[in-house]
């Protein structure tokens, strides 16, 4: 759909898929989701052990069953459903130490400690009759019965600032579909919503909390799902609404540096082993690389992410300097 020059494009996105590659992706960050999900503490440089991490890839299309991450010797199940009415939720369970309830069980023990998994639900999509808290009554074989109050977080009654500061991200990635059905009323909130999550992403990135190539993954995901939802509410919300939602939010398009960057990988593959010119080659290429990641100065994007970036894909500190200025010299030149 083409809406006053602006192109967008209905986009299939599998939630758990996306939010399994997000997670299973850096093991520090799975361990903040955690400890902001459900109150831990679990040491950043704990093990990580995805017990079903050759299923991830990069494709956001398949679905996915529930994965197990196994984080400090304890066993995590994370899935991701949806009902009829449209409810999306994420269900996590943590279970006892060993991954098991019945670990190191025998026959002969007299007695055994069991401990049920602690359960949290986030509904990342809800409604008004959404159910602000769970009730689990459990009924065991021999006719005992326990009632557990489960957590419950709607992801809609968080702020944006929230769920940055509790590590939330890899969920709040979805944040904007908690403003469906999106109505001319609610786009300026809408709006700003985006542009706050797409700062809060980007501190995160730079605060290296998020790694970068996790968060071009949510920045597209971002992306797709607030064009899902114009696409969806156009008429509620108008062509002209609609083009200032896009135009204004501060959308930064790394694929274009990572475009070059595969460019220059390639080339300098094909080049290995014939020395002449490739020093001098590689400069100009880095520089081109620089040069276009700066341009993202016009977006929003902070010189010191832009400069970090560069740095972290091995384009030289010189470089990173002389393409820094040249820009600002043509940004001083313009105004």
């Amino acid at each position: 759909m083409n809406i006053n020059g602006i192109e967008t494009h209905p986009h299939q996105l599998s939630y758990d898929k996306i939010i399994k590659n997000t997670l299973a992706s850096s093991d520090e960050m799975t361990i903040r989701f955690i400890n902001g999900l459900l109150g831990d503490n679990i040491p950043l440089d704990a093990p990580v052990e995805w017990l079903d991490k050759e299923s991830v890839t990069d494709r956001h299309t398949a679905i996915v069953a529930d994965f197990y991450p196994k984080i400090d010797g304890k066993m995590y199940s994370i899935e991701v459903e949806s009902d009829d009415r449209g409810d999306m939720s994420v269900r996590v369970f943590k279970y006892a130490v060993g991954g098991a309830m019945l670990h190191g069980m025998a026959s002969t023990d007299a007695e055994l400690n069991i401990t049920f998994p602690q359960p949290c639900v986030v509904f990342l999509k809800s409604k008004a009759d959404t159910p602000q808290k769970l009730t689990w009554n459990i009924e065991f074989f021999d006719g005992q019965k326990v009632t557990l109050q489960v957590p419950v977080i709607q992801l809609a009654e968080l702020s944006v600032e929230e769920i940055a500061r509790r590590n939330l991200l890899p969920i709040g990635q979805f944040y904007m579909r908690t403003f469906e059905t999106l109505t001319e009323q609610k786009a300026e909130a809408f709006r700003a919503a985006a542009a706050s999550l797409l700062k809060e992403l980007q501190v995160a990135v730079d605060s290296g909390s998020i790694p970068f190539h996790i968060g071009v993954q949510m920045h597209d995901t971002i992306r797709k799902t607030v064009e899902n939802i114009l696409i969806r509410s156009e008429k509620e919300v108008g062509f002209t609404m609609t083009t200032n939602i896009l135009e204004t939010l501060p959308w930064i398009d790394y694929r274009e540096v990572f475009a070059k960057l595969e460019e220059r990988g390639k080339a300098e593959g094909k080049a290995e082993g014939k020395a002449e010119g490739k020093a001098e080659g590689k400069a100009e290429r880095d520089m081109e690389i620089a040069l276009k990641a700066f341009e993202q100065l016009d977006r929003g994007m902070s010189l010191s992410m832009i400069s970090s970036t560069l740095e972290g894909y091995g384009i030289p500190a010189d470089i990173i300097d002389a393409a820094r200025m040249q820009t600002e010299a043509q940004r001083a030149d313009r105004s």
